[in-house]
């Protein structure tokens, strides 16, 4: 079923300090809203976000939803009025505190996200103090170098322990590292070193030196699949940085702020798929930017932990995915999986000259597994990415039932 909003246009004038909610509403988004009915003419009317619009449907031959009725649907396109889709929907508002809370949150953040490959582009120009870095806020600058120079550098994350320190300090856990650091269970230093403090520290230090990201001109998001637990992990491709094509220092100011608020958002959307529950399987995905020399990309981790065999009087079972953008010889994608004291490996390459190399190396890499006591089941390389794991359970991204 469609739904279009008939009083919802882009008529924001270009710069406005409080624009249409339309523009960050990006074709894709998904929203929840509850259907309002007048009791005499039965108009329909959409509230969302705290926000009544007037409705119609786009199907004349559908009744369309019912006073009262919760609605999870995803943006068609927003031009010239916001069309919407309706995924899914549920008769009672049933959902309880928290789940209020997680879809709120999503239908805040969600329409933001971005990846962070632009911004870390932009962050590697400025680094290098290219054309237009000098003319930005002393304040701006620092901020910026603080962020840039906390990024974890590749080689270090072949130790276990600097993995371990990066991920901890990726900003998936700040807010637990906060609450451990008020009881003193954590170490301080953390916190100064956080991407997501950081990346909030850059936020208002731009908006203090008068950034808006609404302003921004560039239209140029990256392209990114939205955070989720389940399905196939694929790497974030990596972007150029922008600022080659801004020579004023506002339209600079403007884009490196819209660019980090999408990272935030992106960030704290990640977070929040994490808390989803699942009986049966742990799941924790990470979105870690890595420097290797002046450049920088996004290395994706996801961890799972499935305990369902264990409690079958079965042995733990433990994965570990990675992708990663490699440029211009393409993605690279790894996935280790531990039951009991076997393991599997199995890499994949988009070049096949990384498959090749892969190839030659395995036997070096099944050696050091069996010289660490470990059964090694296989090691395989392959050409491409994973299409998908067809015993992958479905969920949803934002689920409106109790």
């Amino acid at each position: 079923m469609r739904i279009d909003l008939v009083d919802f246009r882009s008529t924001s004038p270009a710069g406005s300090t409080s624009p249409s909610l339309l523009s960050e509403w990006r074709v894709g988004a998904l929203l929840q809203a509850v259907a309002v009915r007048e009791a005499a003419s039965g108009q329909l009317w959409l509230d969302i976000g705290g926000q009544r619009h007037s409705a119609r449907l786009a199907n004349g031959n559908n009744a369309g939803p019912a006073n009262g009725e919760v609605l999870n649907v995803r943006v068609l396109r927003n031009s010239p009025v916001l069309a919407l889709e309706t995924l899914s929907s549920a008769t009672t508002v049933t959902a309880d505190a928290e789940a209020t809370v997680v879809a709120d949150a999503m239908r805040r953040f969600v329409p933001r996200q971005e990846s962070a490959a632009l911004l870390l582009a932009n962050l590697s120009w400025l680094a290098q103090g290219k054309n237009g870095a000098s003319e930005l806020p002393k304040a701006v600058m620092q901020a910026a170098s603080q962020l840039w120079q906390a990024l974890p550098d590749a080689e270090s994350l072949s130790d276990p322990k600097s993995l371990a320190s990066a991920i901890l300090r990726s900003g998936t856990f700040l807010e637990a590292n906060l609450a451990d650091t008020a009881r003193g269970a954590a170490n301080a230093n953390v916190l100064s070193n956080d991407l997501k403090a950081l990346m909030l520290t850059l936020s208002r230090t731009l908006k203090e030196h008068g950034a808006r990201p609404n302003a921004a001109f560039s239209d140029s998001g990256v392209n990114a699949p939205i955070p989720n637990a389940r399905g196939p992990l694929t790497a974030l491709s990596s972007a150029p940085a922008t600022f080659s094509m801004l020579e004023a220092t506002n339209q600079q100011l403007n884009e490196l702020s819209r660019q980090t608020d999408g990272a935030i958002a992106r960030l704290t959307t990640t977070q929040i798929t994490n808390t989803a529950p699942d009986p049966t399987v742990q799941s924790m995905l990470v979105e870690l930017p890595v420097r290797h020399e002046d450049k920088a990309s996004m290395l994706r981790l996801r961890i799972e932990h499935d305990g369902s065999r264990k409690r079958s009087g079965g042995e733990d079972s433990w994965s570990v995915e990675a992708a990663m953008d490699l440029g211009q010889v393409g993605a690279l994608h790894a996935k280790v999986t531990l039951t009991g004291h076997r393991i599997g490996v199995q890499l994949r390459a988009e070049s096949p000259g990384i498959v090749d190399a892969l190839t030659a190396r395995a036997g070096e890499l099944e050696a050091i597994l069996r010289e660490s006591g470990l059964e090694v089941d296989r090691i395989v390389c392959l050409h491409g990415m994973p299409a998908g794991d067809r015993g992958t359970r479905a969920v949803r991204l934002l689920d409106v039932h109790a």
